[in-house]
């Protein structure tokens, strides 16, 4: 084991640190960071911690967004989904006497968990519109209308191409209740400490991908039995995509023209194989945006040990370790678990077994940021050879190697209500 301060090791968490925009944010208790070896400008995350007061309630909103094909729509949704919220909460709570508490939750928890489903899939469809009011008629279109569209409106049309998972908790801190609501495959949970000082972990939201039989079956059911089989041995529905529900990706929401005749000639996608999905998108949507959204009552989870973990897929990889430390080999440990066993004081020595390596419980030392240190310990811990490996670009980019290492862009949120 190398020492803390050995100079090999203080430098491959430097380059881990360079690759990591961590905060410790003004609302108490919440730790964030995001995570990509390539740099933070290569990084298709967003990370969004704030803090609402709504007549004269104090509300925490926290989400990890989960970008794809580019930036454009993660970066989009990131700012303005948040917005969309926070105003239409207002109006909402309005609308029922200008209060939201104790005395009338159970009244109106039904109300408002059908509001949040209804304004995520909203702001989906906002994008897709945009994209049909400036290109009504896409199979009509020349290369050269094609590329003067892209030219007038870029960002338009990227937002409806990219896409993003989303994963958001809605908490009331006075009123101690909360709103989790996910898209895709990105995780919100919450994990406690029960009187004998077990931990408890929850996923608050499903986990949608085709790997998912309820998502899978879903999917077969609304296509006709002259497009099966949908997917392939890697469970991508028409070969492209793995996630199942998700916001923006209308090249698999809206007709096939639309990518044959116009996102194609999006910049830098000249390369991308779009003639192997052109054929197979015949009875579109594909994949949809609607939510799983979950009301959860935090009264008596509000005491010391509490956390509630928000993280991207990221996670999910390090923890399974097959594209990572261990090639062809599923862990099957659930990473909300893993997460919250590394935020223990004394992190229990099967977690180290089922990484591969040593872990220490403030990994990020001065810095004390309790994210950071549960993705110190999942790139490697105390292993100098994996930290190394983590940021090493030649490695992560050798496309001779029997089996591909990848490091996948990795955010994560936690909160300790009680802390």
């Amino acid at each position: 084991m190398s020492h803390p301060h050995d100079p090999k090791e203080s430098a491959a968490r430097s380059r881990i640190h360079e690759g990591c925009i961590a905060e410790n944010a003004k609302v108490p208790n919440v730790h964030s960071v995001t995570f990509q070896p390539r740099g933070v400008d290569k990084n298709q995350d967003r990370v969004v911690v704030d803090r609402w007061n709504l007549f004269g309630h104090e509300w925490l909103f926290l989400a990890v967004f989960d970008g794809h094909l580019g930036s454009t729509a993660v970066e989009y949704t990131s700012e303005m989904l948040p917005t969309c919220i926070r105003r239409n909460l207002r109006a909402l709570i309005h609308k029922i006497g200008d209060r939201l508490d104790r005395d009338n939750i159970i009244e109106h928890e039904t109300r408002v968990t059908s509001w949040l489903k209804r304004e995520i899939e909203a702001f989906d469809n906002y994008l897709g519109n945009a994209l049909q009011r400036i290109c009504p008629s896409p199979w009509d279109l020349t290369e050269e209308q094609a590329r003067e569209l892209i030219e007038k409106h870029e960002d338009v049309i990227e937002r409806a191409f990219t896409g993003t998972t989303l994963a958001l908790a809605l908490i009331n801190l006075d009123q101690r209740f909360m709103w989790a609501a996910g898209v895709g495959d990105s995780s919100v949970g919450i994990s406690t400490v029960d009187n004998a000082g077990k931990r408890n972990t929850q996923r608050l939201c499903e986990i949608h991908t085709f790997k998912d039989p309820r998502e899978y079956y879903r999917a077969t059911m609304a296509h006709p039995y002259t497009e099966q089989p949908l997917f392939d041995w890697e469970d991508r529905i028409i070969g492209w995509m793995n996630v199942a529900r998700a916001i923006g990706d209308f090249s698999l929401k809206f007709h096939a023209s639309y990518l044959a005749k116009l996102f194609r000639f999006l910049p830098d996608l000249e390369r991308f194989p779009l003639d192997n999905y052109i054929p197979k998108i015949k009875t579109p949507p594909y994949i949809i945006s609607e939510p799983s959204v979950r009301f959860t009552d935090l009264e008596h989870a509000w005491k010391p040990g509490t956390k509630i973990m928000l993280f991207t897929d990221g996670v999910d990889n390090l923890v399974d370790g097959y594209l990572v430390f261990k090639p062809r080999q599923h862990s099957g440990a659930n990473p909300l678990d893993v997460v919250a066993g590394l935020l223990a004081d004394k992190i229990d020595p099967e977690i180290e077994t089922l990484l591969g390596h040593k872990v220490t419980p403030r990994w990020a030392g001065i810095q004390e940021n309790r994210a950071t240190d549960v993705l110190g310990n999942l790139l490697g811990g105390k292993d100098l050879g994996r930290l190394e490996m983590v940021t090493d670009l030649d490695y992560l980019d050798n496309n001779e190697s029997p089996w591909p290492f990848h490091i996948d862009d990795t955010s994560i949120i936690l909160w300790s209500p009680a802390d």
